[in-house]
């Protein structure tokens, strides 16, 4: 975490507010109470992401069959029965697996609010990130007959998580709740990314290089040749940060021009993160739709061009938002960077028909291919 985040949005009493609501399915309780603070006033569900068991806490704690909680972290409890048997792991399996002990799972689902600030420019949105946990007894400690006998620590984690508990025995450990994880204004995440950007690029600017031919003629014949970052890779600071693309290729693109909202159909997942090493900072941002239904992928090698472009056509009437298919192949495998190929060339040569500002939004994109 990095102090210098900019564009988290300070709402006094909106953590303690969220965390005072009880979960429903609908969350629409949660939605009435983040409605009552100004500048959330018209925020909506976007979308969620887990709640079907697969994003989970991976640390758990060891719990009794009376709900008593032993420790809070099957990992450093485990390790310290290991230690009380000596290291022995096959006599810690054996004294433990007799033991009448369960293990916890905590399971998450994200919650995506977002509030749309009317603007023309697709990127003037907050996004509101709460977490929803519900905790429960998940299974048996250890697998009853494991296809090895534990030798050390590791043979022990591999085998800890043992039997499911039937669903009809799986009792809540503790209340679900909300958390809220954070308020984000999503321009000022990307105006950030902006400037870092613009910052690694001055110091790749001021980087030469000694090179030569890949017959070694430049060293050969007269020695080396040194190049500037520019000399070396033209134009590659031609095109804006991608976390900026994604917005303006919207907002010229038939998707925007039509009056979708970006932030109705896509959430962005941003993460901050600075390398330990280096201290390097970096901001990325990775667009997740918001389409709950089953959409078919779109093989470009397959088909006509009438029939391949048909299929993309399909996509976009699918989600009610025309070119939507391209932001789909900026993220995510329904469709192939070949789609945006082919539909470039088949375009040019007068096969299918695409709107003007598309056709810019594709020719760009090729002079500069990027995705997430």
């Amino acid at each position: 975490m990095t102090t210098n985040q900019q564009y988290i949005v300070d709402v006094p009493g909106l953590a303690q507010t969220v965390s005072e609501c009880s979960p429903e399915p609908s969350h629409s309780g949660l939605l009435e109470r983040v409605r009552s603070f100004d500048p959330l006033s018209e925020v909506k569900l976007a979308t969620t992401r887990g709640g079907d068991g697969s994003h989970y806490f991976v640390r758990r704690k060891v719990i009794t069959r009376s709900g008593e909680t032993i420790h809070s972290d099957h990992e450093a409890w485990l390790k310290d029965q290991l230690t009380q048997d000596g290291g022995n792991a096959g006599a810690t399996y054996a004294r433990l697996r007799k033991a009448d002990l369960f293990l916890s799972k905590c399971e998450i689902t994200t919650i995506y609010l977002v509030h749309d600030r009317g603007t023309s420019n697709p990127a003037e949105f907050l996004q509101v990130e709460i977490r929803l946990e519900v905790e429960i007894i998940d299974s048996h400690l250890f697998l009853k007959q494991p296809w090895l006998s534990p030798k050390d620590l590791q043979d022990l984690m591999d085998i800890i998580i043992g039997d499911s508990v039937p669903l009809d025995e799986r009792t809540w450990i503790s209340p679900a709740r909300y958390e809220l994880q954070s308020v984000a204004d999503v321009e000022m995440f990307v105006r950030q990314a902006e400037e870092l950007e613009a910052h690694l690029r001055l110091k790749a600017r001021e980087k030469h290089y000694r090179v030569s031919d890949s017959n070694g003629g430049a060293a050969a014949n007269r020695g080396w040749e040194v190049l500037s970052h520019d000399q070396l890779f033209p134009g590659w600071d031609k095109h804006k940060v991608k976390h900026r693309r994604i917005f303006e290729d919207w907002g010229s693109s038939s998707a925007g021009r039509s009056g979708a909202r970006i932030c109705d159909h896509w959430v962005m997942k941003m993460s901050d993160w600075t390398d330990p090493t280096s201290k390097i900072r970096y901001l990325s941002l990775v667009p997740m739709w918001t389409f709950k239904q089953k959409l078919a992928s779109v093989d470009p090698r397959r088909g006509d061009a009438y029939a391949h472009y048909g299929k993309l056509q399909t996509l976009d009437r699918r989600v009610k938002v025309p070119f939507a298919w391209y932001f789909y192949m900026l993220h995510g495998n329904r469709v192939l960077d070949g789609s945006a190929k082919r539909v470039l060339t088949d375009a040019e040569a007068g096969l299918i028909v695409l709107p003007e500002h598309d056709y810019q939004v594709l020719l760009d994109w090729r002079s500069s291919s990027y995705g997430f």
